[in-house]
């Protein structure tokens, strides 16, 4: 058996001696020949990709160094891997990166890892079109089975992780050409925040007024104040369940809350008379929580609200007013939509997102008929430039 140090016949003293793994004794001369055949044909030789698994890393480095071996020939998914979450980790401590993100990113990349596996597939260099769209496939095939999990990245926003790391790996010399392609975004009408309509709104109102109480096991009163609580504030559901009571400010009239996502402060305002003012306001004296409590209770348990419980709450309104599809990410499209027309803003209704002008433009303005109604009328009633026409040009 060979173990431990092995010096290598034509390599120069000051290269030194490389370690290999144990081997019989025939294994390892022909490794060792191989070896030296990929020294002879120098930095091009097709040889080098297959040494890379065949013996430990350290040694491979040393002699694609001591080769002039570029690392773009040799680099493995698992190598950009770690160099990516290690960038991630430094974007994360230096807050560019919020930690929802770096975690989305690291299911990503597990996730196309897993299907590589699969496949036997390690070098970079073998990823192309087929095997994306091969992914593709394979990722459409998990969202649809039944252990997929709610809330899962979509198969667009993976591609749109992927296309991110494969434009570091070009930036780090790992890859020539992204072998990533930019996703094609699907419609928005399709998409799982689209604002629901005047009608639905209203069918769900009239169902959260008519059957507001719960038995009183526990002291929260209205079954349906998450339901105001997305209508009034556009949050996500995460920043929903999260929000706390010191969050929310009755004498200034507003909700100051840090979003989770991209730790942009919001402030929601509480307008006089407005059903989100009223149900806070009632909810805060029958329970008389601490500042630190959050505001939204499961009235059957008393403890905090999960994302399945306001999730299937939302689904159960839904299912009451007869909105189908009706979704807790759905109120955010609503909010932005409502405040675009009551304030014709979109920098303000960006601020009250904690979006970005470009986010508001492209997901709410765009194709909704009551904001085109609302530009028709504005139009109806004025009269442009007419209206500063002199009484000289006139005559």
């Amino acid at each position: 058996m060979f173990r431990g140090w092995h010096s290598f016949r034509g390599v120069d003293p000051p290269f030194g001696l490389l370690e290999l793994p144990s081997f019989n004794q025939p294994r390892a001369l022909r490794l060792c020949h191989r070896i030296e055949m990929a020294l002879a044909e120098g930095p091009r030789s097709t040889i080098w990709t297959e040494l890379r698994p065949a013996i430990p890393s350290v040694t491979f480095a040393r002699l694609t160094s001591y080769a002039g071996v570029e690392a773009k020939v040799t680099a493995s998914w698992e190598d950009l891997c770690q160099l990516f979450n290690s960038d991630l980790e430094l974007k994360r401590k230096t807050g560019e990166r919020a930690k929802q993100t770096v975690e989305n990113y690291q299911r990503t990349l597990s996730r196309f890892g897993t299907f590589l596996a699969e496949r036997q597939i390690s070098r970079l260099q073998d990823l192309n079109r087929s095997i994306i769209d091969e992914f593709c496939s394979w990722r459409i095939d998990q969202v649809k089975s039944a252990q997929s999990l709610g809330g899962q990245p979509s198969l667009y926003f993976d591609l749109c992780q992927l296309h991110r790391v494969g434009a570091f790996a070009c930036e780090r010399g790992l890859l020539e050409k992204n072998r990533f392609p930019t996703p094609k975004r699907p419609p928005l009408k399709r998409h799982n925040s689209r604002p629901f309509s005047a009608d639905e709104l209203a069918r769900m109102e009239n169902v959260a007024q008519r059957e507001p109480g719960h038995p009183q096991l526990f002291p929260c009163g209205d079954e349906w104040l998450p339901f105001w609580l997305f209508r009034g504030t556009g949050f996500r559901p995460e920043d929903a369940i999260s929000v706390l009571w010191q969050a929310v400010d009755f004498q200034a009239q507003k909700i100051v809350h840090v979003c989770h996502k991209n730790h942009k402060e919001v402030s929601i305002p509480l307008l006089p008379g407005d059903q989100l003012r009223v149900r806070l306001e009632a909810e805060y004296r029958r329970r008389k929580p601490l500042p630190t409590e959050p505001v939204l209770l499961n009235a059957d348990t008393g403890r905090a609200l999960t994302y399945d419980q306001i999730y299937g709450l939302i689904m159960k309104l839904g299912e009451l007013a007869g909105v189908p599809d009706a979704n807790p990410y759905r109120f955010r499209g609503t909010f932005a939509v409502d405040m675009l027309l009551r304030t014709n803003n979109p920098f303000y209704v960006a601020k009250l997102l904690g979006d970005t002008m470009r986010i508001v433009e492209r997901h709410y303005t765009p194709c909704v008929r009551e904001l085109q109604e609302h530009n028709r009328l504005i139009l109806e009633r004025n009269i442009g430039l007419s209206q500063f026409v002199t009484v000289a040009s006139q005559s």
